[in-house]
């Protein structure tokens, strides 16, 4: 089992009610499984306006990359500082931040 930190900011701290929790994933698990299947399963009130919010959506349905990635929003997910690709394995003790899209002015 592999145990990761996930921080929220901004418009998913209040869809989601919560500043940051705690994952048991299995070895293995992706960044892409975290985002797309985990959050939303322990939100499970939440989970479609999250996917709405997280993910670029064509009628309906969650866009994929060709190597079947989503298509986030403007959001950016770091771990440890960096932008990994969403294919990512989840190491345990990875802290992810998932964070808004910047404002502009």
């Amino acid at each position: 089992m592999v145990k990761v930190k996930v921080k929220y900011f901004g418009e998913l701290r209040d869809l989601l009610d919560v500043k940051d929790e705690e994952y048991k994933v299995d070895d293995g698990t992706s960044l892409t499984d975290l985002i797309l299947n985990h959050i939303p399963e322990r939100h499970l009130d939440a989970s479609e306006d999250w996917k709405k919010t997280v993910f670029r959506m064509v009628r309906g349905e969650i866009m994929l990359n060709s190597d079947g990635t989503p298509v986030l929003r403007d959001y950016v997910i770091l771990i440890k500082g960096k932008s990994p690709v969403l294919a990512y394995k989840l190491r345990d003790g990875d802290e992810v931040a998932v964070l808004p899209p910047a404002g502009g002015g």
